[in-house]
This record gives C-alpha cells, structure tokens and sequence, in this order.
C-alpha cells in the first residue's frame, strides 16, 4: 500500500514539474560518511533518476577526500551511462565517458582551495609578464577556475549547513534544503527540490 501511494505522489509531483524548465545544472552537498553502508547506492539511484529529468550536469561534493572513499566510487559507477570526472586535491580522473549527461565529484576540493589555485595561476601569468595587473577581472580568474559549470539548483541533504563548494559559480544559485537523510532519500525528495526551483522567481543576484 505504502509502495502504491509513493508512485501514484511520483507522479503528481511529474505532472507538476513537467510543464516548466527544470534547471540545467544541479548540484548536491552531502558528507563522507553518507557514502557508507548503502549511501553509494542511493548515489547510483540518484545520477539515475536526474538524467531523465532533463537535468544536463549534476555536481556532487562530498566533504571529505578519502583514498578508500574514492576507490569505492571507481568501483561503483564505473558502468553508469554518464560522464562521469572525480576531482580531489590529487587532480582530476576520468571514471566513465558514456552517454547521458555530465556528472562531476569532488571529494573534498572547495571553493576556497578552487579560488586560491585560479589566482595563483593569474599571478604566474602576471610573474611572466603575459598580462599586467591591472588586466585582471573576473572573467580571467573564472577562466582558471577547475569547475567550469553554473549550478541552477543546489541541494543540501540533511540538514542546513552549506559547505564552500563552488563559491564563486553559485554564487546565484538557488538554494534548497532537506531535512532528509542522504541515505533515506528518495526520488520524490528529489522532484520536491526541482517542484520548489520552478515556484521561484530568480533574481541573479538583483
């Protein structure tokens, strides 16, 4: 009965959301330890309910860069149908080049480690004399940015405190928090989130 009533609220919520845009980049803060016991499933669970949704690019942070943590994920999502990038403080790996859409994962690399590296690179470029000082704007530090992409939608899962990921590109995302659990979330949990996107009226920092 209870397996009935969650597909038959599934798709009132589809119905809902399937008139609008959803966003095209959407990304999700969870912790290290929501990856353990059945946490990497529900990772696999999730990158497969987004994709049909129309989202383009899922972004996952997980707070922590642990080499046990990172060779779990190699060996879990290698055969998902997506491309999928692992990035740590290490560099950048490429798990899976398949169809569908971009997933990108970082362990433990935030803003405040992506934004200190992008200046320094400026700072080489100015030390070699290929641009002066006062040359320098947002756009070249975006330029030297290891993430390229603009999150529409950022998801924190159980509970409200953010991290520093992404910084500088969500910096005019939308923000939305669950009190659920990364290893009680459902895809209902997820519909919700897109659901409340849609209802907002956004404003890019305006």
């Amino acid at each position: 009965m209870i397996a009935m009533l969650r597909y038959l609220y599934e798709k009132r919520l589809m119905r809902q959301i399937s008139p609008y845009p959803v966003p095209s980049c959407v990304a999700i803060v969870i912790s290290s330890g929501d990856l353990d016991g059945a946490g990497l499933d529900n990772l696999r669970e999730v990158i497969g309910w987004v994709g049909p949704l129309g989202v383009n690019s899922l972004l996952i942070y997980i707070s922590e860069d642990r080499p046990e943590l990172e060779a779990a994920l190699m060996r879990g999502l290698a055969e998902m149908p997506a491309r999928i990038h692992i990035h740590s403080r290490r560099g950048d790996v490429l798990l899976s080049d398949g169809p569908g859409m971009d997933v990108i994962i970082s362990l433990g690399y935030g803003g405040k480690q992506e934004v200190t590296e992008a200046i320094a690179n400026v700072l080489v470029e100015v030390e070699r004399g290929l641009i002066e000082p006062q040359e320098i704007d947002e756009k070249m530090i975006e330029a030297n940015l290891r993430f390229r992409f603009k999150p529409d939608l950022v998801i924190r899962a159980g509970g409200r405190q953010l991290s520093d990921f992404m910084i500088w590109q969500a910096a005019y995302s939308e923000l939305y928090f669950t009190e659920v659990n990364w290893n009680s979330i459902r895809r209902i949990d997820l519909l919700r989130a897109i659901r409340d996107f849609q209802a907002r009226e956004r404003r890019y920092g305006r």
